[in-house]
Parts: structure tokens; sequence; C-alpha cells
């Protein structure tokens, strides 16, 4: 978790958001990432996904039998790679709830998921989760913003929020 927690920090440094990731596989680090969304200019480029690319470059597409360690609890795209890598094993750091001003809770967790796709790697929590959630000392509150559209019958979007209250 120390690799992960350094590139958290780096990814911070770099004027991103603080996540990082390592990947290990019998006791080797196979590859380490940071995230580089906001640098890149890509939503996809979160710390897991970044490992996950690193270690298929090296290992395949099959990460059977490696660990990711995660400084803050997989978001649902993170979690679909770490289930299609087939990843045995997930260390994290934080959880959604350690840092509430920041993170709303998600009503599909990461087992929930797992549940679902039929892969259901073992979980560890709570690993340097001080020093994990102290890597977002800085946030005072989200930087999130649901932009989701809905698409109607009549082909016109409208963002999320004012469909649901809508359709109470």
């Amino acid at each position: 978790m120390q690799l992960a927690l350094e590139q958290a920090l780096r990814s911070k440094a770099g004027g991103d958001v603080p996540f990082g990731a390592c990947i290990v596989k019998d006791g080797e680090v196979i590859a380490v990432a940071e995230n580089s969304e906001l640098r890149c200019h890509d939503v996809t480029k979160h710390a897991e996904v970044n490992a996950i690319a690193k270690a298929s470059e090296l290992l395949g597409r099959d990460l059977s039998g490696c660990t990711i360690y995660s400084t803050v609890e997989p978001c649902t795209m993170c979690t679909g790679a770490i289930l299609y890598a087939n990843i045995g094993r997930i260390v994290v750091g934080a959880t959604r709830e350690d840092m509430p001003h920041i993170f709303r809770v998600r009503n599909i967790r990461f087992q929930h998921l797992a549940a679902d796709y039929g892969h259901t790697p073992e979980v560890v929590y709570g690993v340097l989760t001080r020093d994990c959630v102290a890597a977002f000392d800085h946030h005072k509150r989200s930087w999130r913003v649901n932009t989701a559209l809905i698409v109607s019958d009549d082909t016109s979007s409208v963002p999320v929020a004012s469909a649901l209250s809508s359709a109470s």
C-alpha cells in the first residue's frame, strides 16, 4: 500500500486527484500508477485502470494471482476493470465513508458488482487508512458533479437530477 500511496501523492503534486494503485504478483511489484485524469483530460485515467494497463502489457489480460492495492475504494469503472482482469485480491486504504466531505456513498459497491460478474476476489479494507485519507487534506468538498443524462422518448436530454425529481 505504501507504493500506491506514493503514487497518490505524486498525482497530487502533479495537480491531479490523489489516487494511487500498485499491482503485485508472487511478492513482485508488477505495476504502479497514479491518477492522471485531469492532466490527460481523460476520465478513464484512474490509477487502478492505469496500473491494470501496465500490468497487462507485461502479463497479458489475465491478471489472476495478482493483488491490486488501491488508496481509495475503487469506483465502478475501476471495479469492472479489476473484475475483467481476474485480479484475485484487492487491498483498499480508505473507503468512501472515510471521506464523507468528498465522496457520496454509493448504493452499488464493489461486492455487488463482483457478485453480479461472478468473480469474487478477496477484499481487504483499512490498510494505511489515515495516510490515504490525509492525501486528500486539501479537498474541502466534492469536486464531482453528476453530468449523466437520461434521454427521453422525444430524444431531448435532461440532467438525471431533473429527470428523477420530475418522475417522482
